[in-house]
């Protein structure tokens, strides 16, 4: 009974384990790659001195992918103006030309001491029919950013602030002109229901492509110089006779002490033979002896 209750814990704990898993996976997805859509409302300044400011609203979309430390990733920024009020174009629009969207995007980036380089590109739209004056404004084109967060960056959240609409008219040849005429200047009312921006926030990962350091190369040791062999010659004459009377005196009429180390043979002491026929000997009595004892143990048989 006590193990199954404890069985039943176990899996208890088990499974809670794997929800809590699960809702930490699902929670760093949605870290991973954050969109946010909304309808902001912007005052938008025309170009032309003494032309009154139009408000309007538009939907603005901001998302952000994975991002990594010292890696660039991508977001994307889309803003569209609602089809319930028409958006003016401040002058005719003529066919051929381009919609320019300059967008301003401000990152902010945890800890403090952390930065993030956001790259913010200018794309634009052709002009496919001519737009009169006061015409609803052709779309404007999507913006594809570039953020790359430094080392240290935890999480960095994306703003979308004002945006600038250029206009890349055609010259006469009918080719587009890479001046921009400034259409309108578009900056977040400073009133009303939809001031808030669209805003992502992403968390930033540690960048897996760290270069491994160096190993220090192992310093060869030095090779030692040779020393020169020095060789001395010398001349020796012999003198037969004296030699032989040397020889004759030196010799002695017994063995001298000193074992082995001089040559002593028979009075150097016992034998060796004798130390091992006694070890045999006594090898063969221990031997003896053991069987004695273990006849002397074995029970009688009945």
């Amino acid at each position: 009974m006590l193990k199954s209750k404890a069985r039943g814990r176990v899996a208890g704990r088990a499974a809670a384990a794997g929800v809590v898993s699960a809702g930490v996976l699902l929670g760093l997805t949605a870290l991973g790659a954050q969109a946010d859509v909304k309808t902001v409302s912007y005052t938008c300044t025309p170009s032309a001195t003494g032309a009154t400011p139009v408000n309007h609203d538009f939907t603005v979309s901001l998302t952000a992918n994975t991002a990594a430390t010292g890696t660039q990733y991508t977001a994307t920024l889309s803003i569209a103006a609602v089809a319930q009020s028409p958006f003016p174009a401040p002058v005719a629009i003529e066919s051929g030309a381009s919609i320019q969207l300059q967008p301003s995007v401000a990152a902010t980036v945890l800890p403090a001491t952390a930065t993030a380089g956001v790259s913010t590109p200018s794309p634009t739209n052709s002009v496919t029919a001519n737009v009169a004056a006061q015409g609803s404004m052709p779309p404007l084109p999507v913006a594809t950013l570039t953020v790359t967060p430094s080392t240290g960056a935890t999480s960095v959240a994306l703003t979308a602030k004002n945006f600038t609409i250029n206009m890349l008219a055609p010259a006469a040849t009918g080719t587009v002109t890479t001046t921009p005429t400034l259409l309108y200047t578009c900056a977040i009312a400073a009133s009303g229901t939809n001031t808030t921006p669209a805003s992502a926030t992403i968390a930033v990962t540690a960048s897996s492509s760290a270069t491994p350091t160096p190993s220090p190369s192992a310093t060869p040791s030095a090779t030692p110089t040779p020393r020169g062999t020095r060789t001395v010659y010398e001349t020796v004459t012999a003198n037969t006779a004296t030699d032989k009377a040397t020889t004759r005196q030196e010799q002695v009429p017994h063995t001298p002490a000193g074992g082995a180390a001089t040559g002593g043979g028979g009075d150097a002491g016992p034998d060796a033979r004798l130390f091992v026929l006694t070890g045999t000997a006594l090898m063969l009595a221990a031997a003896g002896g053991g069987l004695v004892l273990r006849t002397r143990r074995r029970p009688a048989r009945q």
